[in-house]
């Protein structure tokens, strides 16, 4: 979980559209604790993998009950691997690739995992696969003034790129300077092309979800103040499909309004097998960035 705006376009028909989980080399910080349904708690194993090159996560945790006051915790496996290859044990239930990795375009990867979660002296086996996403290059970014003379906030970032044809799961991270915008699920946005014509078409999209004024709603009840001369850096994310879904469903959940840390109350879909809730997804990206300009609505540091 790396977040953003999401957009899926699909040229055939539309899909209900969802959201976001928790870590991410380039997207969420916030992590989302599932509670299972179910009276006892779950196995949980999420995880991504990016086309940028860093340390990329797994990591197993157990759901707290559903009806108890636990937080969810880590726990360790026998054994975690990416495509027959044993992942680096960094903390409880924190297994990695090591620094500058980057999956690759086209390629399918397979996340094995065994562990003895119900402590019967015998290892359970889950799996999951993911085929990362082609790179769509982000070739522009520009800010668009919403007042007439276009020459004050508050702005809008408009996205250029260009659309292949076929269906395409888009998101994107924020950033301002260097400090991560959109680390809360409820900063990230969601929309769906569903027309038709803009199938394979280049595209400058507004995102309506970070309108650009001197404060921005920020962690805690606080704002984040913006000065002339910041610069945003939006990631332009392209998703595989199990992820954007995943990611979605998290968003809906968010969205009903609970508490932060007491997680959805219902499972978010994953693709684990083997019972275990969670995720295990793959994006692209490209990036560009803006220099807010001097104008009367921003101050000057």
């Amino acid at each position: 979980m790396e977040f953003q705006f999401l957009t899926m376009k699909n040229n055939r028909t539309a899909i209900p559209v969802w959201l976001l989980l928790l870590l991410l080399a380039a997207g969420c910080t916030e992590p989302i604790a599932l509670r299972s349904d179910d009276m006892e708690p779950r196995l949980v194993i999420t995880g991504t993998l990016s086309t940028n090159p860093g340390n990329q996560i797994i990591e197993i945790s157990s759901t707290a009950p559903y009806f108890g006051s636990e937080l969810p915790v880590n726990i360790d496996a026998s054994e975690v691997s990416l495509n027959g290859e044993s992942l680096r044990r960094d903390a409880p239930g924190i297994y990695s690739t090591g620094e500058n990795y980057s999956a690759q375009q086209g390629e399918t990867y397979l996340l094995e995992v065994w562990i003895d979660y119900n402590r019967d002296g015998k290892d359970e086996y889950y799996t999951a696969t993911t085929t990362i996403p082609y790179i769509h290059t982000l070739e522009s970014l520009v800010l668009r003034s919403l007042i007439p003379s276009g020459a004050d906030t508050p702005f809008l970032l408009v996205a250029s790129f260009q659309d292949t044809p076929g269906e395409d799961y888009y998101g994107g991270a924020l950033w301002i300077n260097d400090v991560l915008y959109s680390n809360r699920i409820l900063r990230y946005y969601i929309h769906m092309f569903n027309d038709y014509s803009q199938d394979g078409e280049f595209l400058r999209y507004p995102i309506p979800e970070w309108i650009i004024t001197k404060s921005l709603v920020w962690d805690n009840g606080t704002t984040y103040d913006l000065y002339a001369g910041d610069v945003l850096t939006l990631e332009l994310q392209t998703l595989s499909k199990e992820y954007y879904l995943f990611l979605g469903e998290a968003k809906i959940e968010k969205n009903q309004q609970f508490p932060l840390f007491s997680g959805p109350r219902g499972n978010v879909t994953g693709n684990i097998t083997g019972g275990a809730l969670g995720i295990f997804g793959s994006f692209a990206s490209s990036r560009k960035s803006v220099t807010l300009p001097e104008c009367p609505g921003l101050p000057s540091r």
